[in-house]
């Protein structure tokens, strides 16, 4: 009786790593300047010089990539809060270094053009609207609320619910002055103005949250 040989199957050849970097730099551009409706798996493969087969083997979706380049972004953001999230460091400065990257990434063109463009294609595709919540927006909102637990370990700061605190916290900095953003109206002494308002959104904050 003869016996089958066994043969072990080949893993294939591995993932260039810095191909999917630049994969995924190529979506955040264009997903960033035109949307997620006129960016295509096409265009993106051109841009990074690879086939729209590698992509698809990659990242599977549009979708799934429009979320790693909204990550990208957020990651981004979260490396420049690095010192922020330092255990130990004092409550003021780290809620002010906060504040002040994320006003920055907000007011970055790309973002706001982004945020445009879904305003717009989440009518047709509300779960477009879910992925960039989840992506982005709430991944800061988390990095924010590990900040204040934290602080509140520590005795730093006396809050019961830090989501919601959180929330309160980053309302309070973007002020009415997010909306002038979103409509392009900026104000003519815009850094003086931004950093009064960070600095009394940090001083209302802590005035509230302090042990008594």
């Amino acid at each position: 009786m003869s016996q089958k040989k066994c043969t072990k199957k080949s893993a294939g050849r591995p993932f260039d790593q810095g191909k999917t970097g630049d994969i995924v730099q190529a979506a955040r551009e264009a997903f960033f300047r035109d949307g997620f409706a006129l960016t295509s798996i096409e265009s993106i493969a051109a841009a990074a010089n690879v086939s729209k087969v590698t992509v698809y083997n990659r990242f599977g979706t549009k979708e799934a990539l429009f979320v790693a380049a909204v990550e990208k972004e957020c990651d981004t953001m979260r490396e420049g809060l690095a010192g922020a999230m330092e255990s130990g460091g004092d409550i003021r400065d780290q809620l002010t270094c906060f504040a002040t990257n994320m006003t920055r990434f907000l007011e970055r063109e790309e973002i706001t053009r982004l945020e445009a463009h879904l305003a717009v294609e989440a009518q047709h595709n509300p779960e477009l609207g879910k992925l960039f919540l989840d992506a982005g927006p709430r991944r800061l909102h988390q990095a924010l609320t590990q900040l204040l637990d934290g602080a509140v370990a520590r005795g730093a700061l006396a809050i019961d619910d830090t989501r919601q605190a959180a929330e309160h916290f980053a309302g309070m900095v973007k002020g009415l002055a997010d909306m002038d953003r979103r409509f392009l109206q900026r104000h003519p002494d815009h850094e003086a103005q931004t950093k009064k308002r960070i600095d009394g959104a940090v001083d209302l904050f802590l005035n509230g949250s302090r042990p008594r």
